[in-house]
């Protein structure tokens, strides 16, 4: 399984709007893509994803941009797959190909990946993220 540069882009846009240190304070796509290393035509498409599905909403104006919708904590890994590239292996692979007797096999490989992606917080990240600048002397 690939993780979708749609996906890639989403999470980096997620990290960064996360980051801020006032989370009521919006940031401009154009701030988004450039911090996060995103090409701003497709990061609006991506952001737009991300609002549909309840992840960010977006705040009109000069100073208008795009905020988490909801907690970094209550944002997980699997809230930002499934809001960019759907559900875990749907239609499952065997179905495709016309071997419906695999099916379970692939239910459960999609439940675990499902079960571990749903784990890990937009929070999590960003801590994981903080620990890996610290420099120690």
């Amino acid at each position: 399984m690939n993780i979708s540069a749609r996906c890639e882009y989403a999470l980096r846009a997620m990290v960064e709007l996360a980051q801020r240190p006032d989370g009521d304070e919006p940031i401009n796509a154009s701030h988004i893509a450039a911090q996060g290393n995103i090409p701003e035509k497709y990061l609006v498409h991506i952001l737009l994803q991300l609002k549909r599905n309840g992840l960010v909403r977006s705040l009109r104006g000069s100073q208008g941009g795009y905020v988490l919708e909801r907690q970094a904590e209550s944002i997980t890994l699997l809230d930002i797959v499934i809001a960019i590239d759907g559900p875990i292996l749907e239609p499952l692979p065997a179905e495709e190909r016309g071997r419906k007797e695999l099916g379970v096999i692939w239910q459960t490989a999609g439940a675990g990946i499902s079960g571990v992606l749903g784990e890990i917080t937009l929070q999590q990240i960003m801590d994981s993220l903080s620990n890996t600048d610290m420099y120690y002397i």
